[in-house]
């Protein structure tokens, strides 16, 4: 027990010292960045979706299915991530590695249960520069930002009715974002410097609705609708221009630096508006041994509005998602062979991003493959990959190509149960 809480109380201090890592994507320019928690790892490599549950494993992504937790679960995870950028003057590759979740999970009698944690939501991290020699002068744009909101989150979930779960959380976002746009012109001896930096804070919140039943004696379904309402949280706002100087070591030195009134403007403190979703979920199995499940969700990515900083380029539409995929174990409970006991994941996911680049949507096509590795118990450790391609070179704009490596570790057992002696 005490070594258990130990791991905890570590692997949170160096979850915090993660939380602020950046992307590596250019497509972090827009909005607040890229998402980066999309599920766990279990998730993750099932293209995504987050209809199955059960009564070990922790579901981030579908707060009805605390309703069944059984055993206390921690799990904690991060990943690998590599990317080949294309455009049509030329590649460039990049890679980072990520802390992506840590969560805690207790069940609160034989109906209910609850999770707690940390997840890095959204992560700033480009450098792009753009050339103009057409114009007259020449122009040379150089962009940049770091940084990204989170999310604490509790949630609830309980059973009613032996076949339905409902549950629901509430996440505080908070974190800080800060951009840069650099401009010379050729012939003119000094730059200019814009600085925007915005610190975020506020709540929002998404609901679950699970219905299970037993179609034949080995067949189960599983069902459920996610609903995210929209909300707007806090953005506290300062920017600053400078006039910027190049000196013989390429280093860039502010002269003269003058921070705007953003009181006189109405920016000091706005609202960044975030959109409703919606996801159904629906898939069969049997249970321990295989599940193939869909899911198909809806966001109202054009509700997403910053009041702050205009989208250069980019636009926002309603996006939409599409997901499948499953889980295989060969057996379970077999004690001759630690392979049929390892679950094989694998799954699929196309997605209409929601951003518009050029007024050309972005879209997102992946494949995903993972094991599950039984360890002490109900506890595992688990891998996934990922690849696939976001966007493309059509007008301008930027083609990635991804490969993502993802690792957690899940730990189960009844941690608050009390000790009979007779």
């Amino acid at each position: 027990m005490i070594k258990k809480i130990f791991i905890v109380i570590v692997l949170f201090i160096c979850s915090y010292s993660f939380a602020q890592e950046g992307s590596v994507s250019p497509y972090s320019f827009y909005g607040t960045g890229d998402q980066r928690f999309k599920g766990l790892v279990e998730n993750r490599s099932m293209g995504g979706i987050s209809v199955y549950t059960d009564s070990i494993h922790l579901n981030l992504n579908n707060p009805a299915s605390l309703g069944k937790l059984k055993l206390t679960a921690f799990t904690v995870g991060g990943g690998y991530h590599s990317l080949d950028l294309a455009t049509d003057e030329g590649s460039e590759n990049a890679s980072d590695v990520t802390f992506d979740y840590l969560a805690v999970g207790v069940p609160l009698g034989n109906n209910m249960g609850m999770s707690f944690g940390l997840v890095p939501w959204t992560s700033v991290g480009y450098r792009v520069r753009s050339l103009d020699e057409d114009a007259s002068p020449a122009q040379l744009d150089r962009y940049s930002g770091e940084g990204g909101i989170n999310k604490a989150f509790f949630a609830y979930g309980f059973t009613f009715l032996n076949n339905f779960s409902f549950g629901g959380k509430v996440n505080f976002n908070f974190g800080k974002i800060e951009k840069e746009s650099v401009r010379f012109l050729e012939g003119i001896q000094y730059g200019t410097r814009i600085q925007n930096n915005s610190e975020y804070s506020g709540f929002d919140y998404s609901f679950s609705l699970n219905y299970d039943a037993e179609l034949t004696k080995n067949l189960e379904l599983k069902s459920s609708v996610l609903y995210t309402p929209a909300t707007k949280i806090t953005s506290s706002n300062d920017r600053s221009i400078s006039t910027i100087l190049t000196n013989s070591a390429g280093l860039e030195v502010p002269r003269v630096t003058e921070d705007v009134d953003l009181g006189a403007l109405g920016l000091n403190s706005t609202y960044l508006h975030l959109p409703e979703s919606y996801t159904l979920g629906l898939g069969v199995g049997k249970k321990y041994t295989w599940f193939i499940g869909g899911e198909y969700e809806i966001t109202k990515s054009s509700e997403f509005e910053n009041e702050f900083i205009d989208v250069v380029n980019g636009a926002y539409e309603d996006g939409n998602r599409f997901s499948v995929g499953g889980f295989w174990t060969p057996d379970y409970d077999s004690y001759a062979s630690y392979w049929k006991r390892v679950t094989y994941r694998i799954g699929m996911k196309n997605e209409k991003t929601g951003l518009l680049v050029n007024n050309v949507p972005v879209h997102d096509f992946g494949m995903s493959f993972g094991l599950g590795l039984p360890m002490n118990g109900f506890s595992n450790a688990n891998v996934g990959v990922e690849f696939g391609k976001r966007g493309s070179t059509y007008l301008g704009r930027i083609e990635e190509n991804y490969f993502n490596v993802f690792i957690s570790l899940s730990l189960n057992d009844r941690w608050f149960r009390k000790n009979l002696i007779r």
